[in-house]
């Protein structure tokens, strides 16, 4: 580690108890956006820059008496239940490739302790849109040096912080990785940030613009396929804005579409995976054929999870000679925990639509245009539950996606406040009619 990696890291912490409320998140998303996921301080377990910055900024909101969990809350019951038994199904693991309490104490923080940071300091509106404009400038030089990333080879994030090389090339590509640990997880991380971005359209397009544009450059940088599928949906479900009164007749639509073409297929549905290779060598029959190991060795790890998955393929991983590469979210967390982790986690998915629907459709009632920023917010979250199909999320992703959900129960419980609008998204009398009926 760089004795310069370690000063920025200070001056972040420094920054975290000094800013003013209003800003008092920013040291966290500038920790996910610019910081290296590498241990800066070892005790018991490494404790990265994202990790510390959240210890830092749990302490100011409990000092400012901010911290907020209820358990009448459901989205705040579910997240730590699903925290709880992420350690708990530790002890059920034997100790091979690391500690399985540490690990678990380790994801359970990034998550959870992720959510309450942004639970503390994104309470209202507008506190979630100054964190959007925020996101925007934040990502603007991220997206400036993986365009130079590309073109000189080089990363300049690793070199900051002397963590390896950091270079990814694939079919003679360049694959942008940033500060993160994979070129996907860069480019799914800025993916899911467009819709936060398209938020800001109501009170000034520009910035919207500019930053749905920074976003973009980032993804494309990352060249990867998964990425690119992300940013497919959340610009997907940005649009169905248009026909939201109609979502759920969109949504039998998808479901009975995807029902024939399970019937139809030779092979099951998720091998259509298989088929999508957007950015050159794409790995996409990997993707598919975990499920269907996952499915046909269910008796392994339906309980409390498994430490040994090699079996499933005839290849593996180089950090482990009992797992294979696990680049799906939602078996991760039943490979960690079991069928109880996964289905907790889904939940916690289910919870934060709920929550965000119910508040699309007070709104949408009184004809108040603010309907269009939880619609966003539901649109990254849609994205991340795509993405998870793809890749299992570690680093500071991990944090990122806590930071997303902690942002729900206040943008969804928080009293609508007038606010001007640069030409907001038009609602037609016919739709607030239908809306009523």
């Amino acid at each position: 580690m760089s004795p310069l990696f370690l000063f920025l890291c200070v001056g972040l912490l420094v920054a975290q108890l000094a800013l003013p409320r209003r800003f008092a998140f920013l040291p966290l998303l500038i920790a996910i956006c610019h910081f290296p996921n590498v241990a800066v301080i070892e005790v018991g377990g490494g404790f990265t820059p994202t990790k510390l910055v959240i210890l830092v900024g749990l302490f100011r909101a409990i000092r400012e008496r901010t911290l907020v969990w209820a358990p009448s809350q459901r989205l705040d019951f579910w997240i730590a239940v699903w925290a709880g038994w992420m350690i708990l199904s530790g002890f059920a693991h034997a100790p091979k490739d690391h500690n399985p309490i540490t690990l678990r104490l380790s994801q359970a923080y990034n998550v959870f302790g992720a959510y309450l940071y942004a639970r503390a300091f994104l309470r209202t509106h507008d506190d979630v849109l100054a964190f959007c404009k925020c996101l925007v400038v934040v990502m603007m030089p991220l997206a400036f040096e993986t365009v130079l990333e590309k073109v000189l080879i080089k990363n300049y994030y690793v070199t900051l912080s002397a963590a390896g090389d950091g270079l990814a090339i694939r079919g003679g590509k360049v694959r942008a990785a940033g500060p993160f640990s994979h070129p996907i997880l860069l480019g799914c991380v800025a993916a899911t940030a467009v819709p936060f971005c398209a938020m800001l359209w109501l009170r000034d397009r520009r910035w919207a613009i500019l930053g749905v544009a920074v976003c973009v450059i980032v993804v494309f940088c990352s060249a990867s396929s998964g990425p690119i599928l992300t940013l497919m949906s959340a610009l997907m479900a940005l649009a169905l804005w248009r026909w939201r009164t109609s979502v759920k007749w969109v949504r039998r639509g998808v479901l009975f579409a995807f029902v024939t073409l399970h019937l139809v297929m030779q092979a099951p549905i998720w091998f259509l995976m298989a088929r999508v290779d957007l950015a050159g060598g794409s790995t996409g029959w990997h993707r598919a054929e975990l499920i269907q190991q996952a499915l046909n060795y269910l008796g392994d790890w339906w309980l409390v999870g498994t430490d040994y998955t090699r079996h499933w393929f005839p290849y593996g991983v180089g950090w482990s000679e009992y797992h294979t590469d696990i680049t799906n979210h939602y078996l991760h967390m039943g490979v960690t925990g079991g069928l109880p982790l996964m289905v907790c986690f889904i939940i916690v998915l289910r919870k934060a639509f709920q929550l965000l629907i119910r508040r699309i459709g007070a709104l949408r009632r009184t004809g108040d245009p603010q309907e269009f920023v939880p619609w966003c917010a539901g649109s990254a979250l849609f994205a991340h539950c795509v993405t998870f199909f793809s890749i299992s999320y570690f680093d500071q992703s991990v944090v990122a996606f806590g930071m997303v959900l902690g942002t729900l129960p206040g943008l969804c419980t928080a009293p609508s406040v007038p606010m001007p609008t640069a030409n907001p998204p038009e609602t037609n009398k016919s739709e607030l009619t239908e809306a009523h009926a």
